[in-house]
């Protein structure tokens, strides 16, 4: 049995289903106080759990009624982000070390990953007012029922909403504390790691399609460096890369974005703590080669939708107004 295999194996035994306030980013204002930034943090730490090798993303509309911007670009989104610069430098949050509780590592190196489609499923769940428990629920029953790709310890499914649909998580509630947030519990043996995008017209995130990336690169990346976030503001195992008070790879960047370009689109991604300079990491992300894998998965994979996104610069609302 290898590393991740015993390391998923001790968290089948450990995880309760139902999770924490995990990974969240918080709506402006509502950020705690105690909650680290940038200037205050020495940096991340590893604390022994598993990260995401090669990520691969499933878009998830929970139901008809997601804005129809997001279904159209999200997926070009990804398919763009995940095959880029923007995630080979994360290769130096290897887990080939002990961690700070003396822990062998999981030996995962960080490395490029896939979109893998877009899916609209019929919640089971129809209520406008969802909590975390619901929302993973409805994903192992959609699972199980074949409606969503089986979860292995690649899979990262990023939840799109309808407007007016809330998420709660331990009595924080989508739009009025938070814009986002990622969660991750073991199903049997299996992870299965999610994100929630709510969306939040009253905010900076999610009210446009700036936006909506922004916040898609910032869970997806919290995601892939820590998929079991921490509870509270002190991180142990199963967490993998936090500082000291519980805050992510781009929790301490939160006010921080840029620019990232490849495969001809143009995408506005967060920013990102850079242990080797001991600071937030805004690029340049700019690729001008063209990419084998992403042209292949285009070719076998002809999709409309995905087209349109990547070959489209209208930054235009994400709620559509």
């Amino acid at each position: 049995m290898n590393k991740l295999s015993a390391a998923l194996l001790s968290l089948a035994l450990a995880v309760p289903a139902a999770a924490g306030p995990h990974g969240i980013l918080w709506a402006p204002g509502q950020k705690p106080a105690q909650a680290a930034d940038a200037s205050a943090s020495a940096g991340l730490v590893y604390y022994g759990g598993p990260v995401i090798e090669h990520a691969k993303v499933y878009a998830v509309f929970w139901g008809e009624n997601v804005p129809a911007e997001t279904k159209t670009k999200i997926g070009g989104f990804f398919a763009n982000m995940l095959d880029s610069v923007y995630m080979d430098w994360l290769s130096e949050y290897h887990t080939s070390r002990k961690a700070v509780d003396g822990r062998e590592g999981t030996k995962q190196t960080i490395g490029r990953g896939t979109f893998n489609g877009a899916v609209t499923i019929t919640p089971i769940n129809t209520s406008a007012a969802l909590k975390d428990a619901d929302v993973q629920k409805e994903l192992v029953a959609q699972i199980a029922a074949g409606k969503l790709a089986p979860a292995d310890a690649n899979s990262l499914y990023m939840i799109y909403f309808p407007k007016g649909v809330s998420i709660e998580i331990e009595g924080a509630r989508s739009c009025s504390s938070f814009c986002a947030y990622h969660e991750g519990f073991m199903n049997g043996n299996t992870p299965i790691y999610y994100g929630i995008m709510p969306v939040c017209g009253g905010f900076s995130c999610g009210a446009s399609y700036d936006s909506m990336t922004f916040v898609s690169s910032h869970e997806a990346i919290e995601a892939i460096t820590d998929p079991f976030p921490t509870p509270g503001s002190h991180p142990a195992y199963p967490q993998a890369w936090n500082d000291a008070n519980g805050e992510e790879i781009t929790d301490l960047c939160q006010s921080q974005s840029a620019r990232l370009t490849s495969h001809g689109v143009t995408s506005l991604v967060s920013g990102q703590w850079k242990n080797s300079i001991g600071g937030c990491f805004n690029g340049p992300w700019q690729s001008t080669e063209p990419s084998a894998r992403f042209d292949a998965l285009a070719a076998r994979k002809p999709n409309t939708a995905l087209l349109a996104a990547l070959t489209s610069r209208d930054l235009t609302c994400w709620e559509g107004n």
